[in-house]
């Protein structure tokens, strides 16, 4: 169904169906940090310069889709092609509250997981080299829609997780994580706007 129209059931169920299965992914977090004995409260650390770090980390994943979505590359032309078509028939429409969601979902809900219990465990028991690399590994081929695609989302978990070490804060890579996606899905919304717009008026 294409994501058109706010507002009807299916679109509601689809959305809502959506945020809910991102919502397990802390809940998730949580038991398995219960389980292997991570705070991960004190892990946040969340103050005014921490929050700022998390704003400005934004930047290179920023300016990693920027090139993406402006380059020329016929290879990367077919994946935004791709990409377009697969949130044209996702189910529901995307709307600013929407977006401001299902973003704090993902950033709240997959940094808690891959950077506050698998980069800890992993760095426990593997080193921090390990501890980085695998869990996003793992990141990437979650999001496998492409060899493209995951290759991109382990890119951006382990710069993710590199933060993660270097502040010593997950409020950092969960604020970054947040409002890339946050960018992302808004410049998304505007694109398929502005492709239905073009679609109605050639008609």
């Amino acid at each position: 169904m294409a994501a058109t129209q706010a507002g009807t059931a299916e679109d509601s169920r689809a959305f809502w169906t959506t945020l809910a299965l991102g919502a397990l992914v802390p809940i998730l977090a949580i038991a398995l940090a219960d389980f292997f004995r991570i705070d991960l409260a004190s892990e946040l650390h969340l103050r005014i310069d921490t929050a700022l770090l998390g704003v400005i980390a934004t930047a290179p994943p920023f300016a990693f889709l920027l090139w993406i979505m402006r380059s020329r590359s016929p290879s990367l032309v077919a994946f935004r092609e791709a990409q377009m078509e697969f949130f044209r028939m996702i189910g529901f429409a995307f709307t600013p509250l929407r977006i401001l969601l299902l973003s704090l979902a993902a950033g709240v809900g997959e940094e808690l997981l891959f950077r506050g219990v698998f980069q800890i465990v992993g760095e426990r028991h593997f080193g921090i080299i390990a501890a980085i690399i695998v869990p996003n590994l793992l990141f990437g081929a979650l999001h496998a829609r492409s060899l493209f695609y995951a290759t991109a989302a382990a890119l951006v978990g382990t710069y993710l997780g590199l933060i993660f070490w270097i502040s010593g804060s997950l409020a950092v890579a969960i604020i970054a994580h947040t409002l890339y996606d946050l960018l992302a899905l808004e410049w998304t919304r505007r694109l398929l706007r502005r492709q239905r717009i073009s679609d109605a008026s050639e008609r």
